[in-house]
């Protein structure tokens, strides 16, 4: 949203998320890391997904810890 509003456009392409996962995008500096989001009855269905997030989130504790 931050950079929509800065930039006009989104800093994330709208393509599967599966595909942006292990891609470097910025905006001023920041990375941001796509990743899903895992609410309710999703976590027992979709347990791929509950996997990379969990390893998503890995990498944002690796990433705040190192810088």
């Amino acid at each position: 949203m931050i950079s929509k509003k800065a930039t006009g456009k989104n800093a994330i392409p709208s393509i599967s998320t599966y595909k942006l996962r292990n891609t470097g995008i910025f905006h001023n500096g920041w990375r941001i890391l796509p990743s899903y989001i895992m609410t309710g009855q999703n976590l027992l269905i979709e347990k791929s997904k509950f996997e990379m997030a969990s390893e998503d989130i890995a990498l944002m504790y690796k990433l705040i810890n190192i810088e």
